[in-house]
């Protein structure tokens, strides 16, 4: 998109000039990140009244996608794009698109995900085995019911006399008086699978990272790379933080004396950085052996306390970073870590096992009772949406071709929360491709919700 397609920003307006790009930018996907209060859900209404409003290019309200994280959100983005028709109206009475727009927002998709989801499935309820008279359980009968379901699954474990493997996964994970802490680990994994569109062949791909040869390698696990990111990221963390203290040392009353030290720092956290990029072995060597020097005093003066104190923080968040990574990644030798995933195999089968019969056996009891939850209404809707899959890649199917023709752009406030499932329902009726989509996202990474 270039650059001239964005009206100039005008003088009286309050808006940033980032801000006013996410207004009026198109014609591609668009990520707007930015931290809690800077006005993200602002713009993204914004956006919505300048398109509705637009004398060029006018569409119409319910032409649009919203989805939202709360109910109350929804009515709040609903009530202030009402007001924004109203006050149009006032300034143009003779518009006719403007009238058509007031009478459409009731019908508008403004909505939370849940809600469009249900939308999808009760216009087309035929395209899957759901009972159209089906309801949505509250919180506390989802709870209650899952509460029964997961008793009868334990009962019945303990009942099978052969059941070695489950034995064994009760002795490992629960103590003499419950085994509270092992069905709250087969709860927490449901859920999590339950993120995935395809939530059995995520515990399978779960399970198959756990089978290791005895050839294998550190450097072969499928899940090094994510963590390997990670590391690094930490790593030169460190390193900035020892330059902010070594910039200290040069300000008037910075602590000058300790220019050494931060050098000596910097030092260690270059042969961090260069053993990893040899090998996750050599890496651990290297770790084993940093010590960081006893920094010189800078007392007196000729010393700014502050500037001293803040250089000394610098240096301890540092060094508290490096500690962290010995303690959490390299407390033990690489090969003692593949010989506990090799031996934690037979262990996560088992899980998995509990946790898809579990899952069998929470949708029996909820479709005996006619009952869905909402990651029912996102799996269903999800069904609908979806046409062939193609190595791997779910393709839009008919119904979802409807969304895409119906929905001139699709907007996601709070996109931080979005799952799995969530984001491939919102990719099935949005246009194809990140260069020429019509997907608009505004969200804060800070802000996201921690998923097991």
């Amino acid at each position: 998109m270039t650059k001239s397609s964005i009206p100039e920003l005008p003088a009286d307006v309050t808006w940033t000039e980032d801000q006013w790009k996410a207004i009026w930018a198109k014609n591609q996907d668009i990520l707007v990140a930015a931290a809690a209060g800077s006005g993200k859900t602002a713009v993204l209404v914004n956006r919505i009244i300048q398109k509705v409003l637009s004398e060029e290019e006018p569409i119409n309200v319910d032409e649009l996608l919203v989805v939202t994280f709360t109910n109350a959100s929804a009515a709040e983005m609903r009530h202030r794009i009402s007001e924004a028709l109203e006050k149009a109206i006032d300034e143009n009475p003779a518009s006719q698109h403007l009238r058509k727009q007031l009478s459409l927002i009731n019908k508008a998709s403004i909505s939370t995900l849940h809600s469009f989801c249900l939308e999808v499935i009760r216009k087309y309820y035929y395209k899957t085995n759901i009972d159209p008279g089906f309801r949505i359980a509250d919180s506390t009968e989802a709870e209650l019911l899952r509460d029964e379901v997961m008793e009868d699954l334990f009962e019945n474990q303990y009942a099978q006399s052969d059941n070695e493997a489950f034995f064994k996964l009760v002795d490992a994970f629960t103590n003499d008086r419950s085994d509270e802490e092992l069905q709250r680990m087969v709860r927490a994994l449901h859920d999590f699978s339950r993120s995935n569109p395809d939530p059995g062949k995520w515990l399978d791909q779960a399970v198959s990272m756990y089978e290791l040869d005895e050839t294998a390698e550190i450097e072969d696990l499928p899940f090094l790379a994510a963590l390997a990111f990670d590391l690094n990221l930490q790593i030169e963390t460190a390193r900035s933080l020892l330059e902010r203290a070594m910039e200290l040392t040069k300000v008037p009353g910075g602590p000058a004396p300790r220019a050494e030290t931060f050098q000596e720092d910097l030092q260690i956290i270059d042969r961090l950085s260069k053993a990893r990029e040899i090998s996750w072995e050599r890496l651990h060597e290297e770790i084993q052996t940093v010590k960081f020097p006893t920094a010189k005093r800078c007392s007196g003066s000729d010393f700014n306390k502050d500037i001293v104190d803040r250089a000394t923080k610098y240096r301890d968040k540092a060094k508290k970073v490096i500690k962290g990574l010995q303690e959490e990644l390299f407390s033990r030798k690489p090969e003692h870590y593949l010989q506990d995933m090799r031996e934690l195999k037979d262990y996560l089968q088992t899980l998995v096992s509990l946790v898809k019969q579990f899952d069998e056996r929470f949708f029996t009891a909820k479709a005996e009772k006619n009952l869905v939850d909402f990651s029912d209404l996102e799996h269903y809707c999800l069904d609908i949406l979806t046409g062939e899959i193609d190595k791997g890649v779910r393709m839009p199917s008919e119904a979802a071709q409807e969304y895409r023709r119906q929905f001139k752009e699709v907007l996601v406030d709070e996109y931080q929360d979005t799952n799995l499932v969530q984001e491939s329902i919102l990719r099935l009726v949005t246009a194809d491709g990140e260069e020429s989509g019509n997907l608009f996202m505004v969200g804060d990474v800070k802000q996201s919700i921690v998923r097991p």
